[in-house]
């Protein structure tokens, strides 16, 4: 062992250049795992006993309410909750004039119903009691509460985007509570307000919902409800397409293309270079060192002895890099909560099978990258090496 860090420390510069091209490589491919468990974040949130019910064209056709009482006679279903997509941009004036925006999702919800329907959402009693009173109350998750620095009580307006207000002014909205959540993967960053307060203040839309949510009593009757509530307005204008929940949330990635098929392409190039580079630094470093593998060999070194020295050396400079970039990577998002785009990516952090495979990357990099330096040192022949220096 001793040998190895002796011979890394004998040309430093290179060995740093190596380590940092490897480390950024490990990085770069921790960094994509994160994006990529961001945008699958609301899949992975879902649950496998609630359904959505949207219309059969599209997302941005309405329902109209009145499906809630037909939805919630069909066997099998809980509990039933209006979802609307709201849309709202939150503004507040800055200091020096102009205005601060900041996007997140903002949904209008039977709100009784539907906190039933998500037992991942944790309140307090006394904030569940006075959000159910206020009609102009919302709901927020903690982490967009600490991004906002809004506390129970306080106000939030939002500009609307699709649903203009009758008086022409902003949406007013009072924080009546705040959720945690006892699942990691479900989104902090929420808000959720009364829906009987959009179906009074908006212009058009009187009598229409964007989706239902339901509740299953069992998540095996998935297929058997989703097939009975279609069936109930398919010949109606406004047929239904019932889904689960994953599926529904899946929409949304799909629109922007196959991300997961791009992001691991350019994880395959990244990993790809950096074995490239790894392996060239190495065989460099082979190259040079052909007379002190003959020294080696002729005090005494087996064939396996230096081998097993090449081959350390590469995956020791594998492994550096596996430290500096993917845990500094893992230690920047994960522990120090870094986030490039808080108000896209709600949930944004390196899986730790994302680390799993950095590590097995970096150690199979340092194998394949000293397997041929090691391979030409042990068909070395002492006496020749050094009779031909």
């Amino acid at each position: 062992m001793s040998l190895i860090w002796l011979n890394l420390c004998r040309s430093p510069i290179r060995t740093a250049l190596t380590v940092f091209g490897t480390a950024i490589a490990l990085a770069l491919f921790c960094l994509l795992e994160a994006l990529l468990g961001a945008f699958n974040a609301g899949a992975e949130m879902a649950s496998a006993s609630r359904l959505v019910v949207q219309h059969k064209e599209s997302l941005t056709f309405l329902l109209p309410q009145a499906y809630a009482s037909r939805i919630g006679q069909v066997e099998g279903i809980k509990g039933v909750a209006q979802v609307t997509w709201f849309g709202g941009l939150y503004e507040t004036p800055l200091p020096e004039g102009g205005k601060r925006e900041e996007f997140f999702a903002n949904f209008a919800v039977d709100m009784e119903q539907y906190l039933k329907l998500i037992p991942e959402v944790i309140i307090s009693p006394v904030q569940y009691e006075s959000l159910l009173k206020d009609r102009t109350g919302c709901l927020i998750g903690d982490k967009l509460a600490e991004r906002l620095g809004k506390g129970v009580g306080d106000r939030i307006s939002l500009r609307p985007l699709l649903w203009p207000k009758k008086d022409g002014h902003p949406w007013d909205f009072t924080v009546r509570a705040i959720y945690t959540s006892n699942s990691e993967v479900f989104d902090r960053t929420l808000m959720v307000f009364h829906h009987k307060y959009l179906e009074e203040g908006r212009v058009f839309g009187k009598g229409e919902t964007g989706s239902y949510l339901v509740g299953l009593k069992s998540a095996s009757q998935f297929a058997e409800v989703s097939d009975a509530i279609d069936r109930l307005f398919s010949n109606s204008p406004n047929a239904t397409r019932t889904m689960s929940e994953k599926a529904f949330n899946m929409q949304f990635i799909s629109m922007m293309g196959n991300l997961k098929l791009l992001f691991r392409f350019i994880g395959t190039v990244v990993i790809f270079t950096m074995l490239l580079i790894s392996a060239n630094t190495m065989m460099m470093s082979g190259r040079e060192r052909t007379r002190e593998m003959a020294i080696l060999k002729a005090i005494g070194f087996s064939d396996r002895h230096v081998f097993t020295l090449l081959v350390g050396e590469s995956i020791a400079i594998s492994l550096l890099g596996f430290l500096v970039g993917a845990f500094g990577m893992y230690t920047l998002i994960n522990l120090a909560h870094w986030n490039p785009k808080p108000d896209f990516l709600s949930i944004f952090q390196v899986p730790d099978a994302a680390m799993i495979s950095a590590l097995g990357i970096a150690i199979l990099t340092g194998l394949v990258s000293g397997f041929l330096p090691g391979l030409a040192a042990m068909r070395l022949q002492a006496a020749e090496a050094l009779r031909s220096i």
